[in-house]
């Protein structure tokens, strides 16, 4: 296999060898994953490539991809990837996979905000622990104000059939993070700590009031979780109900 490789780039011989075409112009798909590639070397000569699959490498630099016209699928998920800058000219491109990667914030989104073909996007996949640094609390919704053309996200739909299951699931995450984080709700171990030297009731009485506090507060968040799973029901029975009769239509 070293003999398809040169210093990690790709090759004639590797795009053959992996699509078992005669022609690298033939090729509409190829999986070039776990390859310890670093290079794109010369991919762009596949000109008809529709499916590609380079996760699982060393990549850093995308713009040998640029010539790619006719791409509709492209994964790149677990690389070294810290722009996107390449994948702009790619006007055909429905679903990128970036999860595992190096991006740091939406502004390394720009590259494909033209994009107008493109639905599908994954930067975080926590069924295999794959992120990237800008997938914060905040990231979803900045993401689909750059990109207006999405339905899916991160194997959720955020537009379209099935959108409200998919913000009010992020409603709730936002609320859980929101008690984590609250000041007012944190109870430190050494609230606890009681020296018999220093013990006095109002001391006692001020770490009851935050015992109650967060206790309090706590309640409202169940609660509100208790009213958010009261739509989503309401949710699921009107999409159902909208599934059934389609299918009698």
């Amino acid at each position: 296999m070293a003999s398809l490789f040169s210093d990690g780039a790709i090759t004639r011989q590797l795009l053959k060898f992996q699509s078992c075409e005669f022609d690298v112009e033939s090729i509409h798909t190829l999986s070039l994953k776990n390859q310890s590639i670093s290079d794109l070397g010369c991919i762009s000569e596949c000109i008809n490539l529709e499916n590609l699959d380079l996760s699982n490498n060393k990549l850093t630099k995308l713009h040998k991809l640029a010539g790619l016209k006719s791409l509709r699928k492209l994964n790149l998920s677990a690389n070294i990837i810290t722009s996107l800058d390449g994948l702009q000219s790619l006007e055909n491109l429905e679903s990128l996979y970036i999860s595992g990667n190096l991006l740091g914030s939406t502004d390394s989104l720009r590259s494909i905000c033209s994009l107008q073909n493109l639905k599908n996007l994954k930067l975080n996949d926590k069924a295999f622990g794959l992120s990237n640094p800008m997938c914060n609390t905040k990231y979803v919704d900045e993401v689909l104000l750059l990109l207006p053309t999405l339905t899916q996200l991160d194997d959720q739909r955020v537009r379209g059939q099935g959108q409200e299951l998919f913000s009010l699931s992020n409603e709730i995450e936002k609320s859980l993070l929101g008690l984590h984080h609250s000041k007012s709700t944190t109870i430190r171990n050494n609230d606890f700590d009681i020296n018999s030297e220093e013990l006095d009731f109002p001391s006692i009485s001020t770490k009851s009031q935050r015992v109650s506090t967060a206790e309090q507060e706590l309640i409202d968040l169940l609660q509100d979780c208790a009213a958010l799973n009261k739509q989503a029901v309401q949710i699921l029975t009107k999409t159902k109900a909208t599934q059934n009769l389609s299918l009698e239509t």
